[in-house]
């Protein structure tokens, strides 16, 4: 992940009330903060910010993609993350991958692997044009929320389109390429500002789907690995505040830079409830 540290503001405004705007009403809660290390050109993910991410990997130990946790047994990704002749194995609660599991305190590090029982991948999903860029996993059993285990917020409500079309910027996490070209250890966060389409279809040289989004900055962006992975934002919610997936990272240039398309979320919310249906 090319990253740059940049400020990133929550905007308190009035949104929709209810007690079931989201998917899995146990979503989008943060333990309490532990400050982030800091390195050059980037920054390293508060070690409690993102208990919804899943490490996906091969079952001979390849990193594959990134993805978000959504319910205790599923798992959203990009329909491209899904490569021939390769059985994917989720790890959650994952956050330095070359760490020994330990405590902080009362907050564990504890990982859980799960297999990948089927995946469900948006049947017009279209590798040339990267139309549809969305899958779902299902786990081969369901994953108890802890601390460090616990789900994104994936809003089912439409009527929430404005409001989430507002949010900027947007948080990404991954553990995808660095400036040094490497797959980082730790898992990493930018916060990436939403831009024009043209953008996205003058870098990338890809003209972008109707359900998807353009984001980036000049000096910082997401790049390979972090596909899959979720980009979102804090939203109110009654007394509170909860993190809500708004895309899913799909592709960007050859140099990871300036600007990367990603898809809406809010645009398949009817498809992945009937995924949640399906799967009982």
């Amino acid at each position: 992940m090319h990253s740059l540290v940049i400020g990133f503001t929550c905007i308190l405004l009035p949104i929709l009330g209810g007690t079931a705007q989201f998917i899995d009403m146990a979503c989008g809660i943060r333990a309490p903060s532990i400050v982030a290390t800091r390195i050059m050109n980037g920054s390293v993910a508060g070690l409690t910010s993102s208990p919804w991410m899943a490490f996906l990997h091969s079952t001979d130990d390849r990193f594959i993609c990134g993805g978000s946790l959504i319910t205790n047994r599923l798992v959203l990704t990009a329909a491209h993350c899904f490569l021939p002749n390769t059985h994917l194995v989720a790890r959650l609660g994952e956050y330095d991958r070359y760490e020994h599991e330990t405590c902080y305190g009362s907050y564990c590090t504890f990982r859980i692997e799960a297999k990948v029982e089927r995946g469900f991948r948006h049947r017009q999903y279209n590798p040339r044009t990267m139309a549809n860029d969305i899958a779902i996993l299902r786990l081969i059993r369901r994953i108890e929320y802890t601390d460090n285990i616990r789900p994104i917020c994936i809003v089912w409500d439409t009527r929430w389109r404005n409001y989430i079309n507002s949010r900027d910027p947007l948080t990404g996490t991954g553990w995808g390429k660095t400036e040094n070209d490497s797959d980082s250890a730790k898992l990493m966060t930018v916060d990436l500002s939403r831009q024009d389409p043209e953008i996205c279809n003058r870098l990338i040289y890809r003209t972008l789907s109707s359900t998807h989004f353009c984001a980036g900055n000049w000096d910082s962006n997401l790049c390979n690995g972090d596909s899959g992975g979720p980009v979102g934002a804090l939203v109110p919610y009654q007394n509170s505040q909860r993190f809500v997936q708004i895309g899913i990272a799909s592709f960007t240039n050859a140099r990871c830079s300036k600007a990367s398309a990603f898809t809406d979320v809010l645009s398949y919310v009817d498809w992945i409830l009937a995924v949640q249906r399906y799967q009982g």
